[in-house]
């Protein structure tokens, strides 16, 4: 079985697969692949600001978004573990590790698209290119199309996360949802939280 297809047409089988046969790195890489795809997308404005060196921005997008990533998954696979075992699920931290990269699998796809865009900006950033800056208005044309496309790709990769976690803590794939939905409660509330603290302090600064 080939995950980066499979996944499409069946993914339990794919998780289940996945779970059984990979590796932590492999799941590891996947999560490395879907940054590399995401970060050019990052940086899109940054590189019409030619104040900002090049050297600044491309590790700031890359780096940056591997060091997040990574926090991310341990952070994220702690919590849908907690949260599913709240919820009655049996899984453990280190199956929980080996599929969360999964809900990315999809979002590799836009590769391509991604990075032809940045090497049209990098090029148009130095010189005068009249095709790079047709790939570029071509690319930027489309870009409606990848909009929905990533939204389309999100809303998957949510329903293969609903099923990796139903699949280790196993119980349904709507508890799993339940279990995303309940980590999104969460960060809300602690968003709303941090914000209403924030411009309680800045009112108080000012009032002094």
């Amino acid at each position: 079985m080939k995950p980066f297809l499979s996944i499409w047409a069946r993914p339990t089988e794919t998780i289940q697969y996945v779970l059984d046969h990979k590796t932590l790195s492999y799941s590891y890489l996947i999560l490395v692949m879907a940054a590399l795809a995401i970060a050019p997308l990052t940086i899109t404005q940054m590189l019409f600001i030619k104040e900002i060196p090049l050297l600044v921005i491309l590790p700031i997008a890359f780096f940056g978004l591997f060091i997040l990533t990574t926090a991310g998954w341990f952070l994220n696979s702690a919590l849908y573990t907690w949260i599913g075992k709240w919820l009655g699920g049996t899984g453990s931290y280190k199956k929980m590790l080996a599929v969360v990269p999964l809900g990315s699998l999809t979002a590799i796809y836009i590769l391509p698209f991604s990075w032809a865009m940045m090497f049209a900006l990098i090029i148009l950033r130095y010189v005068d290119s009249d095709a790079a800056a047709t790939v570029f208005v071509i690319l930027f044309a489309l870009s409606p199309i990848l909009f929905l496309g990533l939204m389309g790709l999100s809303v998957y990769g949510t329903v293969i996360m609903s099923k990796a976690i139903g699949i280790v803590h196993n119980f349904s794939a709507w508890k799993g949802f339940g279990t995303i939905g309940i980590l999104m409660g969460i960060a809300f509330a602690l968003s709303f939280v941090g914000w209403i603290s924030l411009f309680f302090i800045i009112f108080m600064l000012a009032s002094i």
